[in-house]
């Protein structure tokens, strides 16, 4: 029995909406509200707020790393029931992954939001490099870890195409369709979007080569399943409208 595309297709769209919201909507925007701040404007690339704050600034990265944790974790205790526990897998990956990369970038590109905590400080440089190097051994943690729990519903190249390969190229064109319509126009997209989406999942992309060998207790599928079409198209067309050109929180 062979994966179907279309619901895992369907599933990252779903994920990715979501690890973009609990980024802008919870980890900046309701953290910028419980610290007295006041959202002006959310969109599916940035939220803006009437002052700069650095636990702010952190916000969305330390949420994606909670909800990708917890996510991976309950990917494990769904156990058998495959496309459950595939959709949590794919949803503890686009928070895992960006967030761990952002963390490095932050550090090479003196960039980002990350890089507002270090901005200016005494020896910023060596806190970069810091950066950097945690950064990328996180990643490499990961990767290895996202690929230990994806071998069940992969256990040959082919198959890992189909289950790793394709929700990354279908989430990060989902970003980019959003990113498209934000008011702050095309450079946004290029600059934060592309590299977002497409870099910092990038690990879904070599995640096969960290495979573990030998055979799996019992192989999983992800099964055709039309309520994942629905959900996503519903969720897709509502977050492209709404969150594309953004929201006014305040004026």
């Amino acid at each position: 029995m062979q994966h179907s595309k279309l619901t895992i297709v369907s599933m990252a769209v779903i994920a990715s909406a979501l690890a973009t919201l609990l980024h802008e909507g919870i980890g900046h925007g309701v953290l910028a509200w419980l610290r007295g701040d006041i959202p002006t404007e959310l969109t599916s690339n940035h939220l803006s707020s009437l002052r700069a704050d650095l636990w702010v600034d952190a916000g969305g990265t330390l949420v994606n790393f909670i909800a990708g944790v917890c996510s991976l974790a309950a990917s494990r205790i769904a156990r058998d029931r495959a496309n459950l526990r595939y959709f949590l897998w794919v949803l503890a990956a686009l928070n895992l992954l960006p967030a761990a990369g952002y963390f490095m970038l932050s550090g090479i590109f003196a960039f980002g939001d990350l890089y507002e905590l270090i901005r200016g400080a005494a020896h910023e440089s060596i806190m970069r490099g810091v950066m950097t190097l945690v950064g990328a051994g996180l990643y490499v943690s990961i990767v290895w870890r996202l690929a230990a729990a994806i071998h069940p519903f992969a256990t040959d190249a082919s198959a890992y195409n189909t289950v790793g390969r394709l929700p990354y190229y279908a989430a990060g064109l989902f970003s980019c369709v959003a990113g498209a319509f934000d008011p702050l126009g095309l450079k946004l997209l290029f600059v934060s979007t592309i590299p977002a989406a497409f870099g910092g999942s990038s690990g879904l992309l070599w995640a096969d080569r960290l495979l573990p060998r030998g055979p799996v207790e019992r192989k999983l599928t992800i099964a055709r399943q039309p309520v994942w079409w629905v959900a996503a198209a519903v969720l897709g067309t509502c977050y492209v409208a709404i969150l594309g050109p953004g929201v006014q929180l305040a004026h």
